[in-house]
């Protein structure tokens, strides 16, 4: 019992690293680092923004209903590997080229997975959060794919509070750009109408 908790402390210090580590992407484009979100700050929004739009969703459409449980588990540990192995910046994508850096970040997402997992030695335990973390890599069901837009709608959300800030527009086109990429095939109609308040809104800044 007591190597159990043991191992679960050390898996709790393994995630609170995520307190620590800067988004690198805003380090890129040059956003100075007492203003750069941590990993773990782009977790808690991203965890709030999908149970909130989860909510909506089931309340809006209750003949589509996603597992409010399922998405914030989903969410919660979404970006938890990168405790591991910090943040990908898209310019490895840039260099690497799509396929290869797919299939590098899988592997390392992997690896990063299978090592934290082994601190949690109640194997029923670990099964479920296996499930989660496994299911937004493959994103396998409606729940794993919601929180997967969600992430690309709170990059822009933090782009925005950024060019709210004064940082000049064209430092974020990026961010924009690849994120309206992936949101465009979006079937979520929440997702779908806060995009189009975020797009309003930066025409309103600027």
């Amino acid at each position: 019992m007591d190597e159990l908790y043991n191992m679960i402390y050390s898996f709790i210090q393994s995630a609170i690293t995520l307190k620590k580590l800067p988004r690198q992407g805003w380090i890129r484009v040059g956003i100075p680092i007492s203003q750069i979100e941590s990993i773990a700050d782009h977790s808690y929004n991203t965890a709030m923004l999908s149970l909130l739009l989860c909510d909506l969703h089931n309340s809006l459409y209750p003949e589509s209903v996603l597992e409010a449980e399922t998405v914030m588990r989903i969410a919660i540990v979404h970006d938890l590997p990168e405790c591991e192995y910090q943040d990908f910046d898209r310019q490895l994508e840039l260099l690497l080229g799509k396929d290869k850096y797919q299939e590098f970040k899988g592997q390392v997402i992997t690896s990063a997975s299978t090592e934290l997992l082994s601190l949690i030695l109640n194997e029923e335990v670990k099964k479920i959060w296996k499930q989660s973390l496994d299911g937004y890599a493959t994103k396998n069901s409606r729940e794993a794919k919601f929180v997967s837009y969600i992430d690309k709608l709170e990059v822009l959300v933090q782009a925005l509070s950024y060019e709210a800030l004064g940082y000049h527009e064209v430092l974020f086109d990026d961010f924009w750009n690849s994120s309206m990429d992936y949101l465009n095939n979006c079937p979520f109609d929440v997702i779908n109408n806060i995009l189009t308040v975020l797009k309003e809104e930066r025409a309103t800044l600027h």
